[in-house]
């Protein structure tokens, strides 16, 4: 029912119009998930059916959906702050050595006696997927109150549905403050609904919106969720075909870009930074058809490295994709 537009046709759609770099002192500020993954590379042409399968490579390396995305955001060149929980462990040190690296300011919790999330990654050599198998403490959880001034102080807060109550009542604070806001979610759990209706801009990735919804076809399901939150920006993240987007009453498609893929941890992630980037880049004249080429070329650099931050592209990596493709 809804017309379907191609990036190459501009409709002067745009993003929300945002507030200025000169009123905050960060451009965006991420809060939700970090973790530790130790990622293994299962060798192409092994036997699927043996008990045993050699690894092509095994390596331990920082991660986890916001940590990643805020680390891609500073790979873009915004100023970018991360807010999340570790354990008083190593691996919560290393969460904090790989932000540094990446000159992302770090507001970490560390709640003693407890691990920090860890999640074992196994990617198919030949195809690039990956399966990700986590564990993360109760404990692990953020305290919305103590960090009450980090919510306003930026012009767009990004936030996951790890703790659905807690990135609600920072959203909502943002959102009362004029701060944009932008979400991560990828399942269905108590709270999601809530979490949903206080967010500007709705990133999910195509599983999410067609089991929330229960429709099949993303073109139904873009529309069932849209109907469900009018007032939100609906963008589906669809892999190897690109994205999905309704805007204004109309359906976009933007086209993947093709590059060789390594691994497709943290893609999604990356997409979103990449979004964040040109939207905050381009202010109120923001447009949505370019920010989604960008957000998508930024997924598929993603691809070319190992683990969910190894690959993240720089500003001017993700131009000079865009522009050969336009």
């Amino acid at each position: 029912a809804f017309p379907v537009v191609s990036r190459m046709v501009s409709y002067g759609m745009r993003l929300p119009p945002i507030r200025l770099a000169s009123d905050v002192s960060t451009d965006i500020v991420v809060a939700g998930e970090n973790s530790v993954d130790v990622l293994g590379v299962v060798a192409a042409g092994s036997d699927a059916g043996a008990d045993k399968r050699p690894l092509a490579s095994l390596r331990t390396l920082a991660g986890g959906q916001a940590a990643t995305a805020a680390v891609g955001c500073a790979r873009l060149g915004l100023r970018a702050r991360y807010v999340g929980v570790v354990g008083d462990d190593d691996r919560g040190a290393l969460v904090g050595e790989a932000l540094a690296h990446e000159r992302v300011d770090a507001r970490l919790t560390i709640v003693p006696g407890v691990p920090t999330r860890a999640a074992m990654i196994l990617v198919d050599e030949a195809t690039g997927r990956r399966t990700v198998y986590e564990r993360r403490h109760p404990s692990l959880r953020l305290d919305t109150a103590a960090n009450a001034g980090l919510w306003t102080d930026a012009r767009v807060l990004l936030v996951d549905a790890t703790d659905p109550v807690a990135s609600t009542t920072a959203a909502r604070l943002a959102r009362e403050a004029g701060v944009r806001t932008m979400v991560d979610v990828d399942a269905r759990a108590p709270g999601v609904d809530v979490l949903l209706a206080t967010i500007d801009v709705i990133v999910v990735p195509e599983t999410f919106l067609c089991a929330y919804t229960g429709e099949a076809a993303p073109g139904r399901a873009i529309a069932r969720l849209g109907a469900a939150f009018p007032d939100a920006l609906i963008l589906a993240t669809l892999g190897e075909r690109g994205s999905l987007a309704l805007a204004q009453g109309r359906e976009i498609r933007t086209p993947a870009f093709p590059v060789p893929v390594v691994d497709t941890t943290g893609a999604g992630d990356a997409f979103r930074a990449g979004l964040a980037a040109a939207w905050l880049r381009g202010g109120e004249a923001a447009n949505l058809e370019r920010a989604l080429a960008v957000a998508n070329a930024t997924a598929a650099l993603n691809c070319r490295a190992e683990g969910a931050q190894q690959g993240l592209p720089s500003w001017e990596e993700v131009q000079t994709l865009v522009s050969a493709q336009s």
